[in-house]
């Protein structure tokens, strides 16, 4: 890009009073014993210098708001470049979960997972099984979905023959096996 810094060699950088510098090299031991290793690689002539990680304006390069813009070769970084961050963000493409039901306090009116109302219109504090499409039917049945929309979960089920024997014999996966049904959803 550019050599141009930020600010001029001849500014001078902003340091702290000799008694937090005392501090601060006695918390990161610079200044150490002669029996003990110095604190970074050695100079030369053989001393350990500290050096100090904060970056100061006439150490940094100049932003590159007048320099020209890289040439990348074609392809997908070459589409992409031009692009703003917020329209790639996946984040953005997610959409809040679809009602499955839609409750005023008197009567209950379901509807499908895609938004769709029901044929029979509305439906006193019951659920028709025949009509009203579950959410949890498992993957198979939810694949075509639109994703990634939250709430449409994996229906799990234990099978005992591809289990090991302690958990086969796990007396807490046989008392947590009866809340399965209340999971299951047909």
């Amino acid at each position: 890009m550019s050599g141009r810094k930020i600010a001029a060699a001849t500014v001078q950088n902003r340091t702290q009073t000799p008694f937090w510098t005392w501090i601060r090299n006695k918390l990161l031991a610079v200044d150490r014993l002669p029996k003990t290793p110095p604190p970074g690689l050695p100079t030369p002539d053989g001393k350990a210098v500290y050096h100090n990680p904060l970056r100061f304006p006439n150490t940094q390069s100049a932003r590159p708001g007048s320099a020209e813009l890289p040439t990348l070769p074609g392809g997908v970084h070459h589409i992409s470049s031009g692009n703003y961050y917020y329209t790639r963000d996946g984040r953005r493409e997610v959409m809040p979960p679809k009602p499955v039901y839609l409750s005023d306090g008197h009567q209950v009116k379901f509807g499908t997972p895609t938004g769709a109302a029901l044929t029979s219109g509305i439906i006193f504090f019951c659920f028709s099984e025949s009509e009203a499409v579950q959410v949890n039917k498992g993957p198979s049945a939810n694949f075509g979905l639109e994703s990634p929309t939250p709430g449409f979960g994996f229906e799990w089920k234990r099978n005992r023959e591809t289990e090991l024997e302690t958990q086969k014999e796990d007396p807490e996966l046989a008392r947590l096996e009866r809340f399965d049904r209340f999971s299951s959803s047909k």
